[in-house]
């Protein structure tokens, strides 16, 4: 939603120009009002026809199955060993991070000190969000071949990380089986 509001000098017209776009119609609407009389209502509505310029207006050239097609066959293999790696790796990089920072911050000189903790903040966030996103897997079962398995790793995981694994898993779900709708999503 875009606003202008102007008042050049005088004291009792203002100048309101609002206009959004209403997704349902693809329409741009306007509320166009020149004198401010009234309580402020307004006295002009137009709808003007304007295409949004970055949304594709045709289907691509391949479907879905062609583009599956096109990824090698491995590249759909679930590795417990790789998968496992991915954790371990990860955790280890927290852990390295949380041990620099616990050993090293309160040796830096004064203000450095206050600054690397915001700094060990950031990072240490994007590396969580990364162990958050395994997790996040397992949900799918994504992790593994085994649903026992992904089960206890997501469970594991999303504790450490103060989520609930089961409850989010089932709403979760709910929130993929209804993407698209409005009223159930």
């Amino acid at each position: 939603m875009h606003a202008f509001l102007s008042n050049e000098g005088c004291k009792t017209s203002s100048l309101i120009l609002v206009t959004w776009h209403d997704r349902t119609s693809n329409n741009w609407l306007s509320f166009n009002n020149t004198t401010m009389g009234a309580g402020g209502r307004v006295t002009k509505i137009e709808a003007q026809e304007k295409p949004l310029s970055r949304v594709p207006h045709s289907n691509p050239p391949f479907s879905v199955g062609q583009l599956k097609k096109a990824i090698p066959p491995h590249c759909f293999e679930r590795s417990l060993f790789i998968s496992f790696s991915y954790v371990v790796y990860d955790l280890l990089m927290a852990y390295l991070l949380f041990y620099i920072a616990t050993t090293y911050f309160h040796q830096l000189p004064y203000p450095f000190s206050f600054l690397a903790w915001p700094i060990y903040w950031a990072i240490q966030g994007c590396i969580l969000t990364g162990v958050w996103v395994i997790a996040h897997e397992c949900g799918h079962h994504a992790f593994s071949k085994y649903q026992l398995v992904d089960d206890m790793v997501g469970l594991i995981l999303h504790s450490c990380l103060l989520v609930p694994y089961f409850s989010w898993k089932i709403s979760h779900r709910h929130l993929h089986s209804n993407t698209g709708s409005l009223d159930r999503d």
